[in-house]
């Protein structure tokens, strides 16, 4: 809750305290969660346009996030939905997901 709170409150466009992605202060380019920060902050204050600029990707897939997050809640429950989820073909199609939106925002 302090967390939600904290970026609630606070843009993390704006103030100098808010953690910055190591990546980019080494390289000069985005991370796949770069801007993760500024969309959390933007999607608590109804600004979906704002979200989606600053991390289109994650905006995403927020969904599945959720989906993963009622699995593992009832993965005793439900267990077959839950080994689908973390099979390898999942989990391999979501880090070449990754993969090509990190490559493609820097060269955009």
């Amino acid at each position: 809750m302090v967390l939600a709170a904290t970026y609630y409150f606070f843009d993390p466009a704006e103030v100098k305290w808010m953690p910055r992605c190591i990546w980019k202060v080494a390289t000069g380019t985005d991370c796949p969660g770069c801007g993760s920060q500024r969309m959390a902050h933007a999607l608590m204050h109804g600004d979906i346009a704002g979200a989606w600029k600053a991390n289109a990707y994650a905006l995403c897939m927020l969904p599945l996030i959720g989906v993963l997050l009622v699995a593992e809640l009832f993965r005793n429950r439900h267990p077959r939905f839950y080994r689908r989820l973390h099979s390898p073909s999942v989990i391999w199609g979501l880090a070449v997901s990754v993969f090509i939106w990190w490559v493609g925002r820097n060269l955009v």
